[in-house]
């Protein structure tokens, strides 16, 4: 099937968000081979830097990830969500990170949403905001 679209017609694409300095993306994940890639793409777009604790998959989650342009930690067992997401922000923390958010592994969050739900960390309003069953995000500064 052949679909010609006129200008005319086409969606207008939405504007990418402006690049976050300082703020990394950490991405628990657990056999996600199917997602992650296009996961750390759309965050790479908004975040400075992507981190991948893999959890012990079986499948080729930590070789998309890496592929995609995030820095994998790869755990030989899986330990647990809570488990890589610590070891996640501890790394990011270590890089100097102003700020860290978490998105599952499993394309449940958007990346687009990223500024508006980090914008508080990086005016120094909040310290930690958890989004409803969304994102989460903590500032690594010590105040």
């Amino acid at each position: 099937m052949l679909l010609l679209v006129d200008e005319e017609t086409r969606p207008t694409p939405e504007p990418s968000p402006e690049k976050l300095p300082g703020v990394t993306a950490v991405i628990p994940a657990y056999n996600e081979e199917l997602f992650i890639g296009s996961i750390v793409l759309k965050a790479r777009q908004i975040v400075d830097r992507v981190i991948v604790v893999d959890d012990g998959s079986t499948d080729r989650t930590s070789e998309l990830a890496t592929i995609a342009g995030a820095e994998v930690i790869r755990l030989d067992k899986n330990m647990g969500k809570a488990h890589a997401l610590l070891l996640g922000l501890k790394r990011a923390l270590d890089l100097g990170s102003t700020a860290a958010v978490s998105l599952d592994g499993d394309g449940q969050h958007k990346a687009r949403e990223i500024p508006d739900v980090v914008r508080p960390v990086l005016d120094r309003k909040a310290d930690l905001v958890i989004g409803p069953g969304f994102l989460m995000k903590i500032s690594s500064s010590k105040r």
